[in-house]
């Protein structure tokens, strides 16, 4: 049931595509930020999810940011006027998967109400021998499927 003037409705904005945060302008990043917080605080409230999934610095945090926005932008399709009647169910679904990515997130900085703590950085790296080797490995066995296949078809 859909009210005259519904203030979620009015919220979900002009559906545009997904927001891919690292191509953004800086024009068009302010803006951005503004709209996924105001999201985020609005879905924070409306079910009560605790420091744990969504701590108060999830803006920091690039896993939040991206799964935050993601969500919100899935929330928008799911529940578009020319959205299927089950849209509600899958945003849910959503929902529940995106919780648990983020609460593994803050499981592993352990930030809370009063505390930010930094991604832990990446304890690996991509050695450049192996990678290279690796590389003209797959695309020497690419220009033999090539070969391979133009001598059967042809």
């Amino acid at each position: 049931m859909t009210m005259r003037h519904d203030p979620f409705t009015a919220g979900l904005g002009e559906q545009t595509g997904p927001t891919h945060w690292p191509s953004l302008l800086p024009d068009e990043a302010r803006p951005a930020w503004a709209d996924l917080r105001d999201w985020v605080e609005h879905l924070v409230d409306r079910f009560a999810l605790e420091t744990r999934v969504v701590p108060p610095c999830w803006y920091r945090h690039n896993t939040l940011v991206e799964s935050l926005s993601a969500l919100r932008d899935h929330e928008r399709i799911c529940f578009a006027p020319s959205a299927s009647p089950a849209g509600a169910v899958d945003w849910f679904r959503a929902l529940r998967e995106v919780e648990q990515r983020m609460s593994e997130a803050c499981a592993r900085t352990q930030c809370s109400v009063n505390q930010h703590r930094p991604d832990p950085a990446r304890p690996w790296s991509t050695g450049q021998g192996p990678w290279q080797a690796f590389v003209e490995a797959d695309a020497a066995d690419r220009e033999q499927r090539v070969i391979d296949e133009s001598l059967t078809s042809g």
